[in-house]
């Protein structure tokens, strides 16, 4: 096993078969195995194999996912791909910044690195299911790159890192799922809307905040466990609880 192993290419929504096969003969050439498609429009396998030459093995084990979810379920880390620099995606590295991080992280994580479709790339819900951001810097008058390309690219990238950093030090403890941690942060957001610190009406707005701030910092079990009491806390808390801490405090006793 390499740290190479630990890592999947998501295409989200791909409009173009040949691209799919090009992406998976880029993956080989790196050295990569693993691509997961997401509903993919109009999908050819013959189209595809066609550009995939001898990478055809890899597309063959390439799986299918009817949305982004369930395709980053088993992931501990998502990373996302962005050409534009709007609010949503202002906190997006450089991909050579960033390799060398996502290298170490796969020491002791699954990592997905997610591609938006060809025509318009990651949605803005789509960009919220992932922990992370990068991007590939690109001449300002036109910078955005063909998908197969951005995967070609970014496995590059990634492969030349892994081979340049023997040694390097990796997290010691995974992160947790990709899944539990998105059940958490709804979870929080429906805590927070209760108490009025997020607006029902869009709550997204703060919340992706929060949700790029835990991703920079990454999850442990432990501290998920620790988010979803406080998440549960807050739901009491605001469903009448205060009137039972107010109760215990007064009569001294302890409130745990």
């Amino acid at each position: 096993m390499t740290p190479l192993d630990n890592f999947a290419f998501v295409l989200v929504s791909p409009k173009a078969s040949g691209n799919v096969g090009a992406a998976a003969r880029a993956l080989k050439n790196m050295g990569f195995a693993d691509l997961r498609l997401v509903a993919p429009r109009d999908y050819d396998p013959r189209a595809a194999a066609a550009m995939a030459v001898h990478a055809d093995d890899l597309l063959g084990r390439a799986a299918i996912f009817a949305d982004l979810g369930a395709a980053l379920a088993d992931r501990t880390l998502t990373v996302g791909t962005t050409s534009r620099l709007d609010p949503y995606r202002a906190a997006a590295r450089p991909l050579r910044a960033a390799a060398p991080g996502l290298i170490a992280a796969a020491g002791a994580n699954r990592v997905a690195l997610v591609f938006g479709p060809e025509d318009f790339g990651l949605s803005n819900h789509e960009v919220t299911q992932c922990q992370r951001l990068i991007t590939i810097p690109a001449a300002p008058a036109y910078p955005s790159l063909n998908l197969a390309q951005a995967v070609m690219v970014t496995a590059y990238e990634l492969a030349m890192t892994a081979g340049n950093s023997v040694g390097a030090p990796a997290p010691t403890e995974e992160f947790a799922d990709a899944a539990a941690v998105e059940a958490m942060h709804l979870r929080l957001a429906e805590a927070l809307v209760e108490i009025g610190f997020l607006p029902a009406d869009n709550p997204g707005h703060i919340m992706h905040t929060l949700r790029a701030l835990m991703g920079r910092a990454g999850l442990h079990p432990r501290e998920l466990e620790i988010l979803n009491g406080l998440a549960r806390q807050i739901r009491w808390f605001a469903e009448g609880g205060h009137a039972t801490l107010a109760a215990k405090r007064a009569a001294g006793r302890k409130l745990r």
